[in-house]
């Protein structure tokens, strides 16, 4: 009798268990996946929420300014009308009637006033950014609390510079009441010289090259080839000048009332090209267009009175990025992905509401890194915009050089512009660490920094491998992998072009 065949049972069981496992992996990862992305957005969403709401309260501050220059104007011109009215018999001149009527101790409450709007102003718009982004998700940020406790014991007992009495300490004592109820997003703003260990790209190229990837330090081929140990730094100032949080990059700039040779130039008070408008818009005999006597300064009858106002800086000057190719070095290596025209009448920088923001997210099941988290770090800008109605057309805002209430609306703007944006982790690196390692090389680096742990990375790489990577590169600009292929291409710049707010 023939052997049965053998028995084949069993054998589903063992498909059924690796299609199970399989599985099971897939919806684990989609879980982590799931988490990672949910991650992101709150943190884009919480940052560019904060982002806008304080440019609009940038706006609203700005505004203000404004009608309270337009209050001084409306003030000049009736205190000319009323002493106009006056008997001319012992009419005393212009500049004592003002004294005595009290419109001069009037003029001075109203600069104060402005003073005041301008510098606590963009710190109001700092904790209604915390609030926005708490709103939209996001977490409190116990090393941006400590690094804000740190700059309100430094600004508290500064002397030179206050704008207003006590200006300092008012700063301070709001920067400790944000403190205490809880900070989310980041706006520091240094200004930092040229160097490398000041510069987050170069952090990034370090990170890259431990990949195998060196296209970042395409603009550090020289420190490469040049670095012998941390004694080998050029000289770096560790002495970083702190600019305030969201500064409306205002000035003030003092016109006499009377005086047409002292009246402000353009829409900037240091420039020379001075704006017809602007002058009709201060001079008593223009102002004053229904006196049929002729005017003090024709009569020279008074001495001028000196009168401050709020006007817009050279910042507001500046004009965005223009569009350059991704290659294309002949301006200065400008890089802005915006490639069509600007209209003339938002075509102006100026303040920025800029923040970053970082949130640990946990490494997941299937993460290879013994690290319980990753740190997600995102950064973006809002500004706020407006323009004048003049006879010309629509201009912008800072037209006639005063500060106007011409602001209407807010935008998300590319974060690479303008004022660099600093995170936290960044901000404390380069305040407080970078010294110590520029005196005790890589011994001091602090372990919890991750900007310090890329400073080591830096000393063990093999740079001369980099130099042979990038001279390969650069050697065929067909097969450049650190350039398009074709730069005139949608290709060549991410058909979405670049977006509104940058993040990482």
């Amino acid at each position: 009798m023939p052997n049965p065949p053998p028995r084949k049972s069993g054998q589903a069981i063992i498909f059924l268990m690796v299609v199970m496992v399989v599985g099971l992996l897939v919806v684990v990862w989609n879980f982590d996946l799931l988490r990672v992305i949910s991650a992101k957005i709150r943190v884009r969403n919480a940052a560019d929420s904060a982002a806008l709401a304080a440019a609009r309260w940038q706006g609203r501050t700005l505004n203000m300014v404004g009608d309270l220059n337009l209050i001084q104007a409306a003030l000049i011109s009736v205190a000319y009308a009323d002493w106009l009215d006056l008997p001319k018999k012992g009419r005393p001149n212009f500049e004592d009637y003002l004294d005595a009527e009290g419109y001069v101790a009037e003029y001075v409450d109203l600069h104060e006033l402005r003073a005041r709007l301008a510098f606590v102003g963009p710190l109001a718009a700092f904790a209604v950014a915390q609030q926005a982004a708490f709103n939209n998700g996001a977490f409190h940020d116990p090393e941006l609390a400590e690094n804000l406790a740190l700059l309100a014991e430094d600004i508290r007992y500064r002397v030179e510079g206050s704008p207003y009495d006590n200006a300092f300490k008012d700063y301070a004592d709001l920067l400790d009441q944000l403190v205490e109820s809880g900070v989310a997003v980041g706006s520091y703003s240094l200004s930092l010289p040229n160097h490398p260990l000041v510069k987050e790209e170069f952090y990034g190229a370090i990170a890259q090259a431990t990949a195998g990837w060196w296209c970042g330090f395409r603009d550090y081929r020289a420190l490469l080839g040049d670095y012998d140990g941390f004694e080998s730094w050029s000289k770096l100032v560790t002495e970083f000048k702190y600019r305030y949080m969201l500064d409306l990059k205002l000035g003030e700039f003092i016109a006499a009332t009377a005086s047409g040779d002292l009246m402000p130039g353009s829409a900037m008070p240091d420039l020379a090209d001075f704006k017809d408008e602007l002058q009709a818009y201060l001079e008593e005999d223009r102002v004053i267009q229904d006196s049929g006597e002729p005017t003090l300064v024709e009569k020279g009858m008074y001495e001028a009175v000196d009168i401050e106002w709020h006007v817009f800086d050279t910042s507001w000057a500046r004009r965005w990025p223009s569009a350059a190719h991704y290659n294309d070095e002949t301006e200065g290596g400008s890089r802005f992905p915006i490639r069509t025209n600007i209209r003339p009448e938002y075509d102006y920088m100026g303040a920025e509401a800029g923040f970053g923001i970082a949130a640990p997210v946990g490494r997941g099941i299937l993460a290879s890194s013994g690290n319980e988290t990753v740190e997600l770090s995102y950064k973006t800008k809002a500004k706020a915009f407006g323009f004048l109605n003049t006879e010309g057309g629509m201009e912008p805002p800072h037209y006639f050089g005063f500060v106007f209430p011409a602001f209407h609306e807010v935008r998300l703007v590319h974060s690479d512009i303008g004022d660099k944006v600093l995170e936290a982790a960044f901000f404390r690196h380069v305040t407080e660490h970078l010294a110590p390692y520029l005196e005790m090389g890589p011994a001091a680096c602090q372990p919890r920094c991750r900007y310090c742990q890329l400073l080591l990375e830096w000393e063990t790489l093999d740079r001369q491998k980099g130099l042979d990577w990038l001279e390969k590169a650069f050697s065929d600009p067909d097969e450049n992998p650190c350039e398009p292929k074709d730069a005139e291409s949608d290709d060549a710049w991410g058909k979405a072009g670049g977006g509104a707010s940058g993040g990482s």
